[in-house]
């Protein structure tokens, strides 16, 4: 029985120019929370979240918009956007 999930997790814009990728799919184990990939992107990327100049979604919906903010449960599938904060005027 598989114990682990996948997902993917895209970069855009000036996140992706750092990083060096666009997206890449990811496993975690099963039960793994928005927590553990906050850990996971320090720990590979050295980027801090929850981060003012970041928005971080899981399937089209902010991290914080979720009730249990980091320790909701990722599923197999998932995707996650990673994206600068744009501002102008």
């Amino acid at each position: 029985m598989n114990q682990t999930i996948k997902i993917q997790i895209k970069y855009l814009s000036a996140i992706r120019d750092q990083i060096g990728h666009k997206q890449e799919e990811v496993h975690f184990p099963k039960g793994a929370t928005l927590e553990d990939v906050r850990v996971w992107l320090n720990t590979h990327y050295s980027l801090s979240l929850p981060n003012s100049q970041i928005t971080a979604t899981l399937n089209g919906k902010g991290w914080g918009q979720y009730p249990l903010k980091l320790s909701t449960q990722l599923k197999e599938g998932d995707t996650i956007f990673l994206l600068p904060i744009v501002s102008g005027g």
